[in-house]
């Protein structure tokens, strides 16, 4: 039984009929419609929201058949049952077709009635609430930064797979990786998927301390600390508490602030400059670094116990060169995105200048994709991106791409009679010699896919 506040029609021709059913369906928190024909129906249901609407089959106007297609398109969430004198089995099983919840026939069993309303009325709530959580669920999904990573290359599935694996746990995660690759939107991406998700996360760039500063900005001081401390001021500890603490650009932390943040990581204690008492420091930790550690802590640039403290799970984040397989994505998406929020209209590069983009070294990485496609979508008038505009923007590189790909001064020329196969074979020979080395760019380049053309030099042995 429903006991929510709900909203019924009833429309039927015959004042007798529609006034004993809006009798037998009347109870507290219902509130129960009649009209006399199917103009009255329709403008009914175009002012109100029904949860559930009885319709004569036969009545002045538009028939309920007709009003039950509109019911169906219109309102998904209402559910429409049919009332006729004349009821037959193609009749109901046209009904049923055309989204009717159930076909009754005259005269109307009210006991039947009754159980039939409320199965409909139980249908409605579950219709919204599935609908609620599947709102819900996309409103998570877009917000999840897991969503935002393109990962069709294989290093990219590796690096995510390992932070699906390791995000529920609490130990501490090194993001490795140059600068521009993405490094902050896969520390989101643990946040997103760990049981912290619904507390804060706080970045901080550790490049951007002194360290004169370093303890005031991540431990916080009380008032009087030090010239200058008018008021307690919380550090980065307190205001990630139960949430995720990001420490970029760790490998930039002086080395006399290493031993404090090493005190931290150990103990999960620190205290506030001024402070007397020790506070726990309730959050995860996720760091990353466009240094090699490894050969800081060799030189004496970075402690080794730290190191060892932060480098739990690795995860190497591989520059946008090496997986050239997720950059049409990331052109589409960047697109999409830069076209809404420049208030463009929809752009894209064609074929010829998507080679180049797939060609194209990135040493800026996503970041320096992104800043190109924002450039392009502002300065380039019509809907389609050519070689010529990357030419203004990347440069001679892209120019001399643009030859490569249209094939300017680099023919490949071939005996008459020559096979396909033979053709295809002198073909990629000829672009692994004379336009690049790099397979990934070589397929772009050939417009096949980098398995492709491992496959096809195996056959051709042309390694």
């Amino acid at each position: 039984m429903i006991d929510l506040p709900v909203r019924i029609l009833i429309a039927d021709d015959e004042v007798y009929i529609r006034e004993g059913l809006r009798d037998a369906l009347q109870r507290p928190g219902r509130t129960v419609d009649i009209v006399g024909d199917g103009y009255a129906a329709r403008r009914a249901f175009d002012a109100s929201t029904y949860d559930v609407v009885l319709l004569d089959l036969r009545m002045p106007g538009p028939t309920g058949m007709q009003l039950l297609v509109e019911i169906s398109d219109r309102l998904p969430d209402t559910q429409t049952l049919l009332l006729t004198a004349h009821g037959n089995i193609d009749t109901a099983v046209e009904a049923m077709k055309a989204g009717a919840f159930d076909f009754l026939t005259k005269p109307v069993d009210l006991d039947h009635l009754r159980l039939v309303v409320d199965r409909a009325l139980e249908q409605t709530q579950l219709v919204r609430e599935n609908r609620q959580l599947h709102e819900l669920l996309e409103q998570k999904d877009s917000d999840d930064a897991f969503r935002r990573i393109v990962h069709r290359s294989p290093a990219m599935q590796r690096a995510t797979r390992t932070v699906k694996q390791v995000a529920l746990s609490d130990v501490p995660v090194l993001l490795r990786g140059e600068t521009g690759a993405g490094k902050e939107l896969f520390a989101r991406a643990v946040h997103d998927r760990s049981r912290r998700h619904d507390g804060p996360f706080v970045a901080v760039n550790c490049g951007g301390f002194t360290e004169e500063l370093f303890a005031s900005e991540l431990f916080g001081h009380r008032r009087g600390a030090f010239t200058g401390a008018h008021a307690d001021r919380p550090g980065r500890f307190a205001l990630a508490e139960g949430g995720t603490l990001f420490l970029d650009e760790i490998g930039e932390v002086p080395l006399k602030n290493q031993v404090e943040l090493l005190r931290v990581l150990e103990s999960h204690e620190y205290q506030p400059l001024g402070d007397t008492q020790a506070r726990i420091a309730d959050v995860r930790f996720v760091a990353a670094t466009n240094r090699d550690l490894e050969r800081a802590v060799a030189n004496g640039g970075f402690r080794d116990d730290l190191y060892y403290r932060l480098n739990v799970i690795p995860v190497d984040i591989p520059p946008l060169r090496d997986r050239l397989e997720d950059i049409p994505i990331l052109v589409e998406t960047f697109f999409e995105e830069s076209c809404r929020a420049y208030d463009q209209p929809r752009k894209r590069p064609d074929d010829d200048a998507m080679r180049i983009l797939c060609g194209h070294s990135w040493p800026g990485n996503v970041r320096e994709l992104r800043n190109l496609v924002q450039r392009l979508v502002v300065t380039t008038e019509g809907g389609t991106i050519r070689p010529e505009h990357l030419t203004q923007v990347l440069g001679e590189d892209a120019s001399a791409a643009a030859r490569k790909v249209a094939g300017a001064g680099e023919m490949v020329s071939m005996p008459l009679g020559s096979s396909l196969e033979q053709v295809e074979a002198e073909l990629i020979r000829q672009t692994l010699e004379r336009l690049t080395k790099n397979r990934r760019q070589a397929a772009a380049v050939l417009d096949i896919s980098v398995r492709s053309l491992q496959y096809k030099i195996k056959k051709y042995g042309l390694d």
